[in-house]
């Protein structure tokens, strides 16, 4: 036990007595009135009786006087009394100082204790006394609390009890003194840890009091005979104190208490942390009750000096650095907590397997050996080939496993070229863990989650690799890529080069896509053979990586973990979990062979990716194309399409992943038939018209633009119909831009009759290749979807529509740049494409010529518009004779017959007017050519009673329908006199 120091004793200044209290003057008082009284009978005067009232007032004011002077001299006394008890209170107070600093030294706080001063001297005087059989205490410091008193002020609760006419001053200052005296306040709290202590409460305030006892014992006890030995119940983790320089044990007990044996010259100290005093173990005499509700702990103010996990780890190392510099070390401290990429590989240069080539030509070595780290006797060196071929490292967050990584990556870059080994990089955080080996000429890929669309092709290209690996090695006879590098490679012409698929964060990219569960369990079963290797990173690899592909996995690194279980899954003990946590990029590494090897990892620094960035790789394998741009120019689409050859108008390139090609997307009149490009607006529908345009005249291919009126349409696509059928001539492009929104402006007649006609130039003759735009598939156009037999989906506002289009809603993509798309049907397969942009727009729509009619003087002509009068003055400013139906009189029918003057006569009426005279209206019909315009189909019909429904009119001016033996048609009206 530790004595505590006797307490001072002090004495009590006197009080002071209350001053005694003033007699009344009954003869001052009684004098004057006596004499007053006298002077009245003598003389006989009554005012002599007013001297009678000077008696009192004397005797009020010897009062008053009085009273004043005792209060003056109470508050001096008062005064001189609080002025004396305020130098006894400061003499308490600096006996209670004094008495705390004792404490403190005696017992320093933790930080104190580690200073390295005060290290070595407690070091020093262990070593002085390791024969000593004295054993004395051992002072540790639980915190601060309420003690007794380190001083006894005799008498001072005497005054507060017995006299009641104390000032209150000076009763303040008694109760002031009182309390300053009862007790010793926030001192430090002391015991002997060599009597054992118990702690009570719960387990994180516990073993956080516990870390702190053990820490003191540590810095007053030498590494070179103290040692420690903890067991920690299943929710324990006490991982820092493989930091310390003394000699380490931990174990794991299913029961939930920890216990320390700290042991030092033969003596054994014990601290029990337990939740109830029953659990407490024999050969504990100090039991702290550490729970919050503990009202042992409130009244003494209790305040526990806790020490994290963290901080702990922090003064082990601190203590460890110390031991190193006074060479008290074990070997279990000899690892560096920090290496350098750059120093191991300067320390392990590159050595070719049993010192030879095996025949290759360009002097590489055979396997990817590459530096990773030192351990107790050295470098350690890792070779996939070898010790693989696939890697599962493990660790918690913060333990170093994206370092690993990097430098992994950049130690085999280093010794191997890019035509040896490539890299293909999967980060699932946002793509930040591999930014160091950005531009790395041995990386050809960096898939993260940000891109959800390069994920989807990095799977379909590793399944297309397997595929073309294997190709290769059928090619050459070989069973495995290692017997294709003993082939001489380079004279064959087939060369290999290993791909590490290096993923990050595994456990993200498989939940995110289950699908690659299947592709990595098949890369690990073929890797071998086929050069794939799998480096796969996670924090727990129970549950994560499955069983299908740990069985081929040979080579396993685990960084610190917390949970017993993820150590023993990967190394078949705990280790990993006594792996110092400040250290980042200490590990455990099991080769496979049995042998488990604490490692310090090294770590890289920009320097390094960067001196591999400036060297020349020379060729170097792609398993991949890259996404394709977002805008691909026209001209050098056409030029490669020249270099290329082939049939058809090339208008963007594919893309296909899963044949690692991005072939010329081409578009073939005479074969492909019709096409159907849908998006909506700004996405590049009029793009694919303009390109296909561009590129016509170079296929051999005549191209027309259809108008967007109706009229200009269906004239256009009846004399493209007609010419088809007469002259057969060689292969047409019809292009039709926004036919959606032209029907969408006409009225039900005049739409139906258009797409009428569209239907019949899609099942008409082949030689005709419709290539239409459209936002969506709305009115006429669903029913002239199934025609096209090609479609091009664009970008589109929503899923829903893009489904409507045809479109798979898992392929929608809202962020699809201008151009972009998918191309369904025969030709596209549904892939990827981007069309060219160039700078031509699209070609002016072609206008069909129209026949020029009017008044001729062979016969006459019937006018039907509706204000006749204006045209009639037109007319008759043509030279023409006109007759106004309704205002004159108009020949008869025997007159127009015989009519050959050298005028032309010209009939002129609206539709009321010719139905009025409706004699007139039957013989224009069976005699006259009639001439309608500004008139609505209705009227057209009741005019010329004819059934088939007219050809729209466009806004040419003067355009009408020409009415001629019964056939309706577009013609142009002259107003005008001939030349």
């Amino acid at each position: 036990m530790i004595p505590d120091a006797a307490p001072e004793h002090l004495t009590l200044p006197a009080m002071p007595a209350p001053p005694p209290r003033s007699p009344f003057p009954f003869v001052a008082t009684a004098a004057p009135v006596l004499v007053s009284v006298g002077i009245w009978a003598v003389t006989g005067s009554v005012y002599s009786l007013l001297f009678a009232a000077l008696g009192p007032v004397v005797a009020l004011g010897s009062l008053l006087d009085g009273r004043r002077h005792r209060r003056r001299t109470a508050r001096r006394e008062a005064e001189r009394s609080v002025a004396s008890l305020d130098r006894v209170r400061q003499r308490v107070l600096e006996v209670q100082e004094r008495e705390r600093r004792r404490l403190d030294l005696l017992a320093p706080p933790l930080r104190q204790l580690c200073l390295p001063d005060r290290l070595a001297a407690n070091w020093a005087q262990a070593h002085r006394d390791v024969d000593s059989v004295d054993v004395a205490p051992l002072p540790v410091r639980l915190g601060r609390a309420r003690r007794g008193p380190a001083v006894i002020v005799d008498g001072a609760a005497d005054p507060l009890e017995q006299d009641d006419e104390l000032p209150d001053s000076v009763r303040d200052a008694l109760a002031e003194l009182a309390r300053a005296a009862a007790a010793l306040d926030a001192a430090a709290w002391i015991v002997d840890v060599c009597d054992g202590i118990g702690i009570v409460g719960p387990a994180a305030i516990a073993r956080a009091l516990a870390r702190s006892i053990a820490l003191q014992w540590a810095a007053n006890c030498s590494p070179v005979t103290g040692r420690v030995a903890v067991t920690v119940g299943p929710t324990g983790d006490e991982a820092w104190l493989s930091a310390l320089p003394h000699p380490t044990t931990q174990a794991s007990v299913a029961e939930g208490r920890t216990l320390y044996r700290l042991t030092d010259r033969g003596r054994e100290v014990l601290i029990a942390c337990v939740r109830d005093r029953s659990e407490l173990p024999p050969g504990v005499s100090v039991v702290v009750d550490v729970s919050p509700e503990a009202p042992e702990r409130t009244a003494r103010h209790e305040r526990f000096e806790l020490v994290g996990a963290a901080r702990a780890r922090d003064e082990a190392t601190a203590l460890a650095s110390l031991a190193a510099e006074r060479g008290m070390l074990s070997a279990d401290h000899l690892l560096p907590e920090a290496v350098s990429l750059a120093e191991v590989l300067c320390a392990s240069p590159a050595p070719s397997r049993d010192g030879r080539t095996d025949g290759r030509t360009d002097g590489l070595t055979v396997g990817l050996g590459a530096p990773v780290g030192r351990d107790a006797a050295g470098v350690v060196e890792l070779d996939l080939v070898r010790d693989g071929p696939h890697a599962v490292v493990a660790g918690t967050t913060g333990a170093g496993k994206s370092e690993l990584l990097v430098s992994w990556v950049l130690a085999m870059a280093t010794r191997h070229p890019p035509t040896a080994v490539t890299f293909l990089l999967v980060d699932f955080k946002g793509g930040a863990a591999f930014a160091p080996l950005a531009g790395l000429p041995h990386v050809i890929g960096t898939v993260s989650d940000l891109d959800t669309g390069r994920s989807a092709r990095a799977i379909e290209s590793l399944r297309a690799e397997l595929q073309r690996r294997e190709r290769v090695l059928a090619a050459c006879g070989a069973r495995s890529i290692d017997e294709l590098e003993a082939q001489a490679p380079v004279a064959s012409g087939a060369r290999l080069a290993r791909l590490v698929i290096v993923v990050d964060e595994f456990a993200a990219v498989v939940s995110g896509q289950p699908e690659l569960h299947e592709l990595f369990a098949d890369i690990s079963g073929r890797g071998r053979s086929l050069g794939l290797h799998l480096i796969l990173c996670t924090q727990r690899p129970s549950g994560v990586v499955r069983d299908a592909v740990l069985a081929n996995v040979t080579l396993r690194i685990s960084l610190r973990v917390t949970d017993r279980g993820d150590s023993l899954a990967m190394l078949g003990s705990d280790a990993a979990t006594r792996l110092a946590p400040a250290v980042r990029g200490r590990a455990m590494i099991a080769d496979g062979s049995g042998q488990i090897r604490e490692v310090q990892l090294a770590l890289a620094d920009p320097d390094d990716a960067e001196r591999l960035r400036s060297t020349d790789p020379g060729p170097v394998e792609t398993m991949w194309c890259d996404p394709l741009p977002e805008r691909l120019p026209l001209d050098t689409l056409q030029r490669e399409a020249a270099r290329e050859g082939g049939v058809g108008i090339p208008f963007g390139r594919v893309d296909l992943p899963a044949q690692q090609s991005q072939p010329i997307a081409r578009h073939d009149p005479r074969g492909d038939g019709h096409l159907l490009v849908l998006g909506s607006a700004r996405s590049g529908r009029t793009t694919v018209l303009s390109t296909l345009a561009a590129g016509a005249a170079d296929a051999g291919v005549s191209c027309v633009v259809v108008p967007d009126v109706a009229a200009e349409a269906s004239s256009l696509l009846s004399e493209l119909l007609e010419r088809s059928a007469a002259e057969k001539p060689d292969a047409t492009l019809v292009l039709f831009d926004d036919l959606d929104l032209l029907l969408a402006r006409r009225d039900p007649d005049e739409r139906h009759e258009l797409i009428e006609l569209v239907t019949r130039v899609m099942r008409g003759p082949r030689r005709l290749s419709l290539v239409v735009t459209a936002q969506r598939l709305s009115g006429g156009l669903q029913g002239l979807a199934g025609l096209f037999d090609g479609r091009v989906l664009l970008r589109h506002p929503s899923r829903d529509e893009y489904v409507l289009s045809g479109g798979d809603g898992a392929t929608f993509d809202p962020r699809v740049p201008p151009g972009g798309g998918r191309w369904m049907g025969s030709r596209g397969g549904g892939a990827v494409i981007q069309v060219a942009t160039g700078s031509a727009p699209l070609p002016t729509a072609r206008l069909v010529t129209l026949p020029v009619v009017g008044p001729a003087g062979s016969r006459p002509l019937a006018v039907v518009c509706p204000r006749p009068a204006q045209l009639a003055n037109d007319l008759a400013g043509a030279g023409a004779r006109v007759f106004l139906l309704g205002e004159a009189p108009v020949p008869d029918e025997s007159e127009l017959r015989v009519s050959r003057g050298a005028d032309p006569v010209v009939l002129v009426g609206d539709p009321d007017d010719w139905q009025a005279q409706w004699a007139l209206l039957s013989f224009a019909r069976r005699e006259l050519p009639i001439a309608v315009l500004g008139c609505a189909a209705s009227e057209l019909r009741a005019i010329t009673r004819a059934r088939d429904a007219p050809p729209p009119l466009g806004d040419r001016p003067g355009e009408c329908w020409w009415v001629e033996e019964g056939v309706v048609r577009r013609a142009l009206l002259r107003l005008t006199r001939p030349s």
